[in-house]
């Protein structure tokens, strides 16, 4: 295996974690407080 397909193979792993994080795992909207001040203003 060639210094090059590592490198390949790592940068493909990590852009396939930053697709999945980014589709798969989405944060709650910090505008739904409520009546509580739970800090995320």
């Amino acid at each position: 295996m060639d210094v090059q397909e590592i490198i390949v193979y790592v940068l493909v792993a990590a852009s396939a974690a930053f697709l999945i994080k980014k589709f798969f795992f989405k944060r709650k909207k910090a505008g739904n407080c409520g009546t509580d001040d739970c800090g995320c203003h």
